[in-house]
């Protein structure tokens, strides 16, 4: 069950003529999870292959407040208007009543879920930022802290910097550039920093040529990966990808796109196919 609103908004104008009005809303949201319990009857008439069927008894109510910023723009190329996001921003969290009403003493029972923090911003098109944190109620800290960061300062370059963080678990950056060097030819580089044992884990890159000019393309790829650990364990290993491409024919690859993960890439809002 599913409770919404009241929905809450207030629109400013601006003195813009490209942006002529900007619309705040706030959405509270109510949400009822209930499993009810088996018995030892039924649970044995269902044989278990994976986690859907070994389902717990549940009863949690979920609840959250929604924050969106939208903003009416106009369209330079046949002066129209449209309404986009350009800021959602999400506070949620989880009551469990079966951990609240069970037997443990109340000093034992922690029926709250850790607190979530959730901002997406596009304020520009050629900006976007993202952050995501957890916070614990019961021991007064930030256990997750999550960012990204994308830039597009010209047209033929994009600029990506990220950074995952856990309490007591690994802390990651990786930052990745895509360059259109000149017709046809594309340059990707990434590469991850482990902060925690200040060690360059993996980088990335790869070479491009797609000219559609042409009947012919091709990509070299390099991925070298640092697993080396204290005490001895994993090894560090360098992979080579070559790949060709005819138009009409068909491509020859040697590699494939799961050991280029690292990589990011622009997408306009306007135009997805950029």
């Amino acid at each position: 069950a599913q409770i919404r609103g009241p929905r809450i908004e207030k629109i400013y104008a601006l003195n813009s003529k490209y942006i002529p009005k900007v619309k705040h809303l706030i959405e509270p949201r109510l949400t009822y999870n209930f499993i009810p319990d088996w018995d030892e009857k039924d649970r044995n008439k269902i044989k278990v292959f994976d986690g859907i069927d070994s389902l717990k008894e549940q009863s949690q109510l979920n609840y959250s407040l929604t924050q969106r910023i939208l903003q009416k723009e106009l369209n330079r190329e046949d002066d129209s208007f449209s309404t986009r996001a350009v800021l959602r921003f999400d506070v949620s969290q989880t009551y469990d009543l079966i951990e609240a009403t069970g037997s443990e003493s109340p000093e034992n029972t922690r029926p709250f879920s850790d607190i979530r923090f959730d901002l997406d911003s596009r304020l520009h098109d050629n900006l976007e930022f993202n952050i995501d944190t957890t916070f614990d109620p019961y021991g007064d800290v930030f256990k997750t802290w999550n960012f990204n960061i994308g830039l597009k300062p010209l047209d033929s370059l994009y600029l990506s910097l990220e950074r995952r963080f856990t309490r007591r678990g690994d802390v990651f950056t990786i930052a990745s550039i895509d360059w259109e060097i000149k017709k046809g030819w594309r340059l990707q580089a990434s590469s991850r920093l482990d902060e925690s044992t200040d060690t360059n884990r993996e980088n990335q890159f790869s070479l491009f040529f797609d000219d559609p000019c042409r009947c012919w393309g091709f990509n070299f790829d390099v991925v070298k990966r640092n697993n080396f650990r204290a005490g001895g364990s994993g090894l560090n290993e360098t992979k080579y990808f070559l790949g060709i491409t005819l138009r009409g024919l068909g491509a020859l690859a040697s590699g494939g796109k799961k050991d280029l993960e690292l990589h990011r890439t622009f997408q306009s809002i306007y135009n997805p196919d950029l």
